[in-house]
């Protein structure tokens, strides 16, 4: 039996039934007003600052590696092995954490790439993590929903202290990476990744197990300790970092509450912490607005930094709030940071296309200038009880969909079209507009499609012919997501 003052942090507990019963799960968000032609530009994909800072990163990790392996057998190496651990296993954490979202290159392949590399330094099987992160951002920092909650109350300050080198980590990864292979998951997995994931979790954790193996097997080979250090081991050595910098993300702020301002934490960092952690210390912007690439979230700060509480003027100054606050949660897990909001800005009314018009006798209706959608531009419409997304694509091709994301409480119309796809605005899952199938993870299910087009300057809309993916019979995921 639980003692009364520990909550369920499960995701299959009763705090999990609970935080849909009180509307907490896939809820409703508060979000900073902000004028829709400055998030467009916010939005906007590039390959240029992820090549280069990525360029410059992987150059360190190789370059630090080879001096340690120069060096090796000298007490010398033990300099650039540190530099080179930190690196490996602390800041592969930002790394994994931008391409996630895919926001980190303009071109897939590449965040794609850079995903799968940086799930494995950091010790993270990508296709779990990926579902994982996409709860995350769902339900952050509810309780019974958020699978990613790092300190649950009270507090375990033995199990943070020794997160510092890595240790609650291994034991919980090999064990899981095993079992995996083995294609078996968790409990408390199956609530938030369907089953079609499941064979992509056992083939990536079978790479995973073949890696390390051959890993021992040149290390037992040569005789040297030096391969295991270099792959795996600087996890011990290297990760303390990464909860200095990730810990200031939700630490001690409130739990089921629905506005990002009361459960994260901006903190200003100068021009190397920014680097090594990719922005990420603008954690309050991230999760307002996750399609906002990592070297744009600056700018999303100016733009809403006015609507948000002070931010923290440097690492300390949140540390000296995060130590006090988890050590009062040991004795009182109710304790929580109050974060004080600004008084409320008004917000900013641009004008969504609206109808309540009987549609013609062939199920069209007028929805408003062709001008106000440009190309891989989207903007909402909504008929009667209905809402829709209206669509442009780079080449000015004309599409229409439902308008609420099929895996998320959340509207297209805020989402980014990218050639012939739309993203979602909240978990960064996509669909074809051609025929509204999903495209990417986390959306399972289509959307319907509707006939759209452009009659003498003006965009009209058929709202009750209904196709594409979404109006066929979909499968049903037995998901709690």
């Amino acid at each position: 039996m639980r003692p009364p003052n520990i909550l369920d942090y499960s995701l299959t507990g009763e705090n999990a039934e609970r935080a849909v019963e009180l509307g907490l799960a896939e809820a409703d968000w508060y979000q900073c007003p902000i004028p829709r032609a400055t998030m467009r530009k916010l939005l906007e994909r590039k390959d240029g600052p992820g090549i280069r800072d990525s360029i410059i990163w992987g150059g360190l990790i190789v370059g630090f590696a080879a001096a340690t392996i120069a060096l090796w057998g000298s007490w010398w190496a033990i300099i650039p092995y540190l530099c080179y651990a930190v690196l490996y296993a602390s800041t592969s954490d930002s790394r994994w954490h931008e391409s996630s979202h895919g926001t980190v290159f303009k071109t897939d392949w590449m965040n794609n790439v850079l995903y799968e590399v940086a799930s494995f330094m950091v010790m993270r099987e990508s296709v779990v993590w990926r579902w994982s992160h996409t709860r995350h951002h769902s339900d952050t920092i509810i309780v019974g929903r958020d699978p990613e909650i790092v300190v649950p109350r009270p507090p375990d300050i033995k199990a943070l202290i020794l997160g510092f080198i890595n240790y609650g980590v291994y034991p919980t990864y090999f064990k899981k990476i095993v079992l995996h292979s083995f294609g078996k998951m968790t409990e408390d997995e199956k609530t938030y990744i369907p089953e079609m994931e499941f064979t992509k979790i056992t083939s990536r954790a079978r790479i995973y197990v073949a890696i390390y193996a051959l890993v021992i097997a040149i290390s037992i080979a040569t005789g040297s300790i030096l391969p295991i250090l270099l792959i795996g081991g600087c996890n011990l050595f290297g990760t303390w970092l990464m909860p200095i910098y990730g810990l200031t993300q939700h630490a001690g702020l409130a739990e089921n509450v629905l506005d990002h301002r009361l459960n994260c934490r901006t903190v200003y960092m100068n021009v190397v912490n920014r680097f090594l952690y990719w922005n990420m210390n603008y954690h309050v912007e991230h999760h307002m607005f996750p399609l906002v690439p990592y070297h744009a979230l600056p700018a999303l700060h100016d733009a809403i930094k006015d609507d948000c509480p002070t931010p923290y003027p440097n690492l300390m100054t949140a540390w000296k709030e995060i130590i006090p606050a988890i050590l009062r949660q040991v004795k009182d897990p109710a304790y929580h940071v109050k974060r004080t909001l600004p008084d409320p800005k008004e917000r900013i009314e641009e004008g969504i296309p609206h109808s309540q018009e009987t549609p013609d006798a062939d199920g069209w209706v007028e929805v408003c200038s062709a001008a106000d959608l440009g190309n891989e531009d989207v903007i909402r419409f909504d008929h009667a009880k209905k809402t829709f997304a209206l669509y442009r694509d780079d080449s000015g091709k004309l599409y229409a969909t439902d308008g609420i994301c099929t895996h998320g409480n959340t509207h297209l119309g805020d989402g980014l079209v990218k050639g012939k796809i739309v993203e979602c605005p909240k978990h960064n899952g996509r669909f074809n507009l051609e025929d509204g199938s999903p495209a990417r993870a986390p959306i399972c299910r289509g959307l319907a499609t509707y006939p759209i087009e452009e009659r003498n300057g003006r965009l009209w809309l058929n709202v009750e012919k209904s196709g594409g993916d979404g109006a066929r019979h979909q499968k049903t995921y037995k998901l709690r997501v």
